[in-house]
């Protein structure tokens, strides 16, 4: 949609809310599985890691979640084990994967979560908690509507 200077407004394009789920992910999620659901029309257009505590595993640590239970539909593989990205407040840059990124959803969709690691086991580390940041417009409509 084309608009002229002197349609954009206070009103054009029309202000969105965001709405947020949080969600944990520990180290005993080895196995996806549904954390939250995103309703039908949402649009995802942020998601974070919180954590406290990095990962001890010897290789790798990761955790991943989308739409069904491979759990990689919309951030896959973000790095648990160090300092930089395991601790604090993080967002998924460079991890953020999938075609579900501001388009609307077509009906409600669960969320699959899991961590994995390679190497010597963790005995520290997480819980990590997801933000994930959607909002929702009508029926039909796109982001500048």
């Amino acid at each position: 949609m084309t608009v002229s200077a002197a349609q954009l407004g206070l009103s054009y394009p029309k202000p969105r809310e965001l709405t947020t789920k949080f969600f944990k992910v520990s180290r005993t999620d080895t196995t996806a599985a549904i954390k939250t659901v995103l309703p039908k029309w949402a649009m995802i257009v942020g998601a974070y890691v919180i954590g406290g505590v990095a990962s001890d595993a010897a290789t790798t640590a990761t955790i991943s979640f989308g739409s069904t239970s491979t759990a990689t539909e919309y951030v896959s593989g973000y790095d648990v084990k160090t300092a930089a990205t395991g601790v604090g407040y993080n967002p998924v840059a460079g991890k953020a994967v999938g075609t579900a990124w501001g388009v609307a959803l077509a009906t409600d969709l669960p969320v699959y979560a899991k961590y994995a690691e390679t190497g010597t086991a963790s005995t520290t580390g997480g819980p990590w908690i997801v933000k994930l940041e959607y909002f929702v417009p009508g029926p039909g409509e796109a982001v500048d509507d």
